[in-house]
């Protein structure tokens, strides 16, 4: 059965283990000519694995929704709106009859995988707790999001600062740009969750429940007040299945955390 597209200010968040993945040949032919050449020029096998792993669960992901077999889905890159390069969002190419062409984001680090689905332009990033200072971060942040964290000190300001980053790359990739781009222009820390950029128009942005030492959001072009996240996939845990599963976990749904 073909899972509907979020509509409204609604976002599909899928999380994956790329570590307790086992590829084998029927995988991995999933993957187009493209991605395995990329894949092939990963220097350590653990980097390929994980890339892999996340463009496989990237493509079983968006079978769901368009009833499209995972090697028969095709992608273009659009061209950076900020530059005119080549480095813009990735999009879904329409084959066949759809109701409705998911907008994506996929994000991974480390074996931790997130991939965002929505029914309009839509960024997400993850990143793990990197185990060092990061505070040297806050000079590229906006003036009002480097307030937010001067008084701040320890643990707190690290977590601040990396959900900093995680909240202004979404934003980025739901713009279509890259993180040379604009990273400290606007602010995105809570209180804030309305973004006045670098989207036209602005985005909607939402802490995602994430897996313990991550943290994760999403921002979804505006306008999305009140934006939803549904977590439609297992966290990675004890009880989370490999992206060869795609369960489709307990639907748990998590409000815009402020």
């Amino acid at each position: 059965m073909i899972r509907p597209v979020p509509s409204g200010p609604q976002v599909d968040a899928w999380w994956f283990d790329a570590g307790r993945t086992t590829l084998g040949p029927a995988e991995l032919a999933e993957l187009s000519a493209g991605e395995r050449d990329r894949a092939a020029a990963f220097v350590f096998a653990a980097d390929r694995h994980r890339y892999q792993a996340a463009h496989v669960a990237l493509r079983r992901v968006l079978a769901r929704y368009t009833g499209i077999s995972p090697h028969d889905l095709s992608f273009r890159r659009e061209p950076c709106p900020r530059c005119g390069g080549p480095s813009g969002r990735p999009v879904l190419t329409a084959a066949g009859p759809l109701a409705a062409v998911p907008w994506f984001s996929l994000s991974h680090t480390g074996d931790v995988v997130l991939v965002a689905v929505a029914g309009r332009p839509v960024g997400a990033d993850a990143e793990r707790d990197p185990g060092r200072c990061v505070c040297s971060l806050a000079g590229s942040m906006h003036p009002a999001d480097a307030a937010r964290v001067a008084g701040l000190t320890g643990q707190a300001r690290h977590r601040a600062v990396i959900g900093w980053w995680v909240r202004a790359e979404a934003a980025l990739k739901c713009a279509g740009e890259g993180i040379t781009h604009r990273l400290g222009e606007f602010p995105v820390l809570p209180p804030a969750t309305a973004c006045p950029g670098p989207a036209p128009g602005g985005c909607e942005l939402a802490t995602v429940p994430a897996p313990p030492g991550c943290q994760a959001a999403v921002a979804l072009a505006a306008p999305a007040p009140g934006l939803r996240v549904t977590i439609a996939g297992p966290l990675p845990g004890p009880a989370a299945g490999p992206p060869g599963t795609l369960g489709e976990g307990s639907e748990r749904a998590a409000r815009r955390q402020r």
